[in-house]
């Protein structure tokens, strides 16, 4: 005659989790109507601050060329850093202080890009104020096709800064 073993039992005092409900279908419809049409508004803030970039690099370009001693530059680059190159090949000095100058005026395009597309709108108007001033150098010198061009980047930052401030995103 054994002893019996005694019974376990196991309690459990938690009830089973519930699982969660679909999202409605307005909710959903809703959140993807919003993605939609914030998404041409992003793209076009993106497309206003890609411009800091093309400046930045043709700018590069035409420094390389002007220093090379060559004569030719793409339109879109900065007047500022063309007028240091000229000055310093023309000369035979300062071609150190044109290179800093350089790096300095492209960097800082650079850097401004970088913070426009990360939706800093104040990028976007520090930016197309250096490169609205930077075409009044075409302007005394009467290059019209570099007003020209000057005028449309300006333009399309521009939207790209309007785009930038729809977002929300941070205007200071």
């Amino acid at each position: 005659m054994g002893a019996a073993a005694p019974a376990v039992r196991l309690v459990t005092s938690a009830s089973a989790a519930q699982p969660a409900s679909p999202p409605s279908p307005a909710t959903s419809a809703t959140a993807g109507t919003a993605s939609a049409e914030r998404q041409p508004i992003e793209a076009q803030s993106r497309r206003g601050a890609l411009w800091f970039y093309w400046i930045a690099g043709l700018s590069l370009v035409n420094s390389v060329v002007a220093l090379a001693g060559l004569n030719w530059r793409f339109i879109i680059g900065l007047g500022m850093s063309q007028i240091v190159d000229t000055l310093a090949t023309r000369s035979g000095r300062g071609l150190a202080a044109a290179i800093l100058f350089d790096a300095l005026l492209i960097g800082g395009f650079v850097l401004l890009g970088h913070l426009a597309v990360r939706g800093h709108a104040w990028a976007f108007l520090v930016g197309v104020t250096l490169y609205a001033l930077d075409g009044l150098i075409s302007l005394l010198v009467h290059d019209w096709l570099g007003v020209g061009f000057h005028v449309f980047v300006v333009i399309l930052i521009l939207k790209g800064f309007q785009a930038a401030r729809q977002l929300g995103t941070r205007a200071t």
